[in-house]
């Protein structure tokens, strides 16, 4: 009975998540049609991930381990158990930002417009692909955007387990601009939609946003150790959850 539920809440996730999308393309087109209104489209996006979550009976609950400042820029980094982190990080997550992601999502057609524009599609198995996408992000840093990037690369075979080691990608590029880290803990998602049992339900969706780390005084050398304790926040923050 909970399967054919699950299948049923699977059908209807995915009806909201498409109309809602139709329904404000108009503005995401007219936004991304120019930098000036990346912005606000950024704004628009969190709009329609608010509405798409709660209008399928999702309830995020943000943790903050401190308050963030609006006048300073981050590098986020979550974990990746579920295609629900996309929306809830995109949406719930303060400030301007941009998403760095797996190149197969911006062949998708509700995420072209995105990757064209605001967000950065990244081939990390094409090493040219991959410094250009690096490139790229570098500059919508410099222009005063945060960055959202799953430094898992994808969403692990073993998932909820968050995947060892992590891709350097996320951090190299924390310090060779000097930007905090920020480790961020997602809960709940993959019980909310597993997209290989194609299944969805509703509950809660629990999201610590843990305290940003500075880089400001790292070099490319202490990569490694930025990457495993941003691994060791995370994989302790899942098993304190029951989580793994």
């Amino acid at each position: 009975m909970r399967i054919i539920f699950g299948r049923i809440w699977f059908v209807w996730y995915g009806l909201v998540f498409i109309l809602l999308f139709l329904a404000f393309y108009p503005f995401f087109y007219l936004l991304l049609s120019h930098k000036k209104g990346y912005i606000m489209a950024d704004r628009f996006r969190k709009i329609w991930g608010k509405i798409v979550t709660y209008s399928t009976f999702m309830f995020p609950k943000i943790i903050y381990e401190t308050p963030l400042s609006s006048k300073k820029q981050f590098i986020y980094c979550p974990n990746h158990i579920s295609y629900l982190d996309i929306v809830l990080t995109g949406s719930f997550l303060p400030s301007f930002n941009f998403f760095m992601a797996k190149m197969e999502l911006s062949k998708l057609p509700l995420f072209k417009i995105w990757f064209r524009t605001l967000d950065v599609p990244v081939k990390r198995e094409n090493l040219r692909s991959a410094h250009s996408a690096f490139f790229e992000a570098a500059k919508k840093l410099d222009n005063g955007a945060n960055l959202i990037i799953f430094p898992e690369g994808k969403i692990p075979n073993d998932t909820p387990k968050i995947h060892y080691p992590l891709k350097p990608g996320a951090f190299k590029l924390a310090i060779e601009k000097g930007l905090p880290i920020v480790p961020i803990t997602i809960l709940d998602n993959l019980n909310r939609l597993d997209i290989e049992k194609y299944v969805c339900f509703p509950g809660k969706m629990r999201m610590i946003v843990h305290a940003p780390i500075e880089t400001k005084d790292l070099s490319i050398d202490d990569v490694k150790s930025l990457s495993d304790q941003v691994y060791s926040i995370i994989h302790s923050e899942l098993i304190k959850h029951n989580i793994i």
